[in-house]
């Protein structure tokens, strides 16, 4: 009977040793006791701690730094990760400090927010066309004419890739939704009157290009750029509004010489006005196009109804024969006319 109780409590003591086990064992999983061993070697690395060793309670698991006093000889004192330190025979607690960990910190800090900027960056990239290799490997891209083929740019260590002639691609939703609202109401406006956005290569060897700037944009609008496109070769893509200062000149298009007074001395004064307003180019491009047909047709046979040298000013003074008109090359070169 007795042996058998001594064999039971033995048992007990077997059974308590691997709960306890088990129960550092969960305590490790968490991860508390890897930061703190992480903090505590850091310390060690830098110098902080030295002439002791780590060690563990028994009890609880709690990691510290065990080391004898250099003042008080025969005491030790045990360090741990939350900065404070005690001696064993419980004589004096305090705080104590590692510069060099401090420091450590504040730049793994500053490498997580760097780490996290660069991922916002290639996140918002992705979304103007921009490509990792991986996925460009994934596409069955030939990977031997990347250099010949597509733009690169490096965010942080990686490197993204887009076909070359895609940077006039606006990509939407990259801002606040605010911001966002207000470019493409922008963008809607001269969609409206014919403007593209975004054609394909292909389709870009036809048309012209024009910026936001060209287009009358505030100036933080687009601060990425904007680039639209238009026909300058058909007359009914783009539509006009009937304020525009150049209505008139639109709305007659014929070449009777009638008509020509009105349009060249009215497309004469817009662009004298021209810094004070605003006008789409294509719209421009249209009501060059007629004047420059009244010219052909009608420069220096005005008839006898009068002005005419002073419709041939204008003229000579549009074609650049004559001081004050648009230069050849230069923001105003899109008024000049042969």
């Amino acid at each position: 009977m007795k042996q058998f109780l001594i064999e039971e409590e033995s048992e007990k003591k077997n059974i308590l040793s691997m709960h306890k086990s088990l129960m550092k064992e969960q305590t490790r999983a968490t991860g508390e006791l890897d930061e703190n061993e992480r903090i505590l070697r850091k310390a060690i690395s830098a110098g902080c701690l030295k002439n002791g060793s780590l060690k563990r309670q028994k009890s609880t698991g709690k990691l510290y730094y065990k080391k004898e006093s250099t003042k008080q000889i025969g005491k030790f004192v045990r360090f741990f990760p939350d900065m404070t330190f005690a001696f064993e025979d419980g004589s004096r607690k305090g705080k104590w400090v590692c510069p060099q960990l401090a420091n450590a910190t504040a730049t793994e800090i500053t490498t997580q927010q760097t780490t996290a900027d660069n991922e916002s960056k290639i996140a918002t990239e992705i979304k103007k066309g921009w490509k990792k290799l991986e996925t460009l490997r994934a596409e069955g891209v030939d990977l031997t004419t990347l250099d010949k083929v597509y733009d690169t740019q490096v965010v942080g260590n990686v490197t993204l890739y887009r076909p070359k002639g895609s940077s006039t691609n606006f990509t939407p939703n990259t801002s606040t939704a605010d911001f966002n609202k207000d470019q493409l109401s922008f963008i809607s406006t001269f969609e409206q009157k014919g403007y593209k956005l975004n054609p394909s290569r292909i389709e870009q060897s036809t048309l012209v290009k024009v910026t936001d700037k060209d287009l009358g944009a505030p100036a933080d609008l687009f601060p990425n750029g904007l680039v639209m496109w238009y026909n300058p070769n058909t007359q009914d893509d783009i539509k006009r509004n009937d304020g525009s200062v150049l209505s008139d000149v639109l709305s007659n298009q014929s070449i009777d010489r009638q008509a020509c007074r009105k349009n060249v001395t009215d497309y004469f004064e817009t662009f004298r006005r021209k810094n004070s307003i605003v006008i789409d180019p294509a719209t421009i491009n249209k009501a060059k196009r007629i004047v420059q047909a009244c010219k052909d047709e009608h420069y220096g046979k005005w008839g006898i109804a009068g002005g005419g040298n002073r419709l041939d000013n204008y003229l000579d003074i549009l074609s650049g024969n004559k001081e004050g008109g648009p230069t050849s090359y230069g923001d105003d070169s899109i008024w000049r006319i042969k």
